[in-house]
């Protein structure tokens, strides 16, 4: 039975550590800004699919545009009984602008619409005391653009968005990388290449409590549009299926009045 657990261990550490990361997508802000003077404030944990820790805010500059800027970071550990740790660290920050507006019965509707472009960067690599350690490394940026419609209430405000994401690696280094084959199953990463690849991302957000802080919960999929092959390269885990499902949980606080009509 021992053996039998360590070698479980082991096939669990090759998996993952044979899967190298450099990209993960962030959680969606659906602002669903009402009125000129609205400011949102979210912390949203990235359980499946997108990065850990997101914090988003946006602000309505006017009844009709609005602001956003969020930030995300991502890491993990993985250790096995052979004293080898794998360390992926990801650091991600963006900004962007839009329209929104309400509609229907009570000004309840909303359509909104935004767009903008982030940086990031990212390191994955292997530590052992007993050899030297590989690792690989990028920087990136996003341009996206998220149209959605929502409905409003006074404790309940649910949206449905959809996000293109186009994303571009650059600055690919891969330090040692090459001479471990047991990592090295999935992409040769050349230094000094780019990746480009776009995902379609729609996502169903909802947020319930009361008129300051609710509880966010949003569900959600990658569906890699673009140069798929790319962001498997560089996102391996989500050969799995399950990455590609985005399920993420936070608190929101609104900042100043928000009214359910005009």
């Amino acid at each position: 039975m021992k053996y039998g657990f360590q070698i479980l261990n082991f096939f669990i550490f090759f998996l993952l550590t044979g899967c190298v990361t450099l990209y993960k997508p962030n959680t969606i802000n659906s602002p669903l800004l009402k009125e000129k003077g609205d400011l949102h404030a979210t912390a949203a944990f990235g359980l499946s699919g997108s990065g850990l820790y997101n914090i988003q805010s946006a602000y309505a500059v006017s009844d009709h545009i609005g602001i956003m800027i969020n930030g995300m970071y991502h890491n993990s550990e993985f250790s096995s009984n052979n004293n080898s740790m794998e360390r992926l660290n990801m650091y991600f920050g963006e900004a962007g602008g839009g329209y929104f507006s309400t509609f229907g019965k009570n000004n309840k509707g909303l359509f909104q619409c935004y767009g903008g472009m982030g940086y990031g960067s990212t390191t994955d690599k292997i530590e052992n005391s007993t050899q030297v350690n590989p690792e690989v490394s990028a920087e990136y940026i996003n341009v996206f653009i998220q149209p959605g419609i929502g409905h409003i209430e006074k404790n309940v405000e649910i949206a449905f968005d959809v996000r293109a994401n186009y994303i571009r690696l650059y600055n690919i280094n891969a330090y040692l990388y090459e001479n471990f084959e047991w990592w090295n199953t999935d992409f040769t990463y050349y230094s000094d290449t780019t990746l480009d690849f776009v995902n379609i991302e729609p996502a169903m957000t909802l947020k319930a409590g009361g008129d300051k802080v609710k509880a966010v919960f949003q569900l959600g999929v990658i569906l890699p549009a673009i140069n798929s092959k790319s962001y498997f390269d560089v996102n391996s885990s989500s050969i799995f299926v399950g990455p590609l499902l985005k399920f993420a949980i936070g608190i929101n606080y609104t900042f100043g009045k928000k009214n359910t009509g005009k």
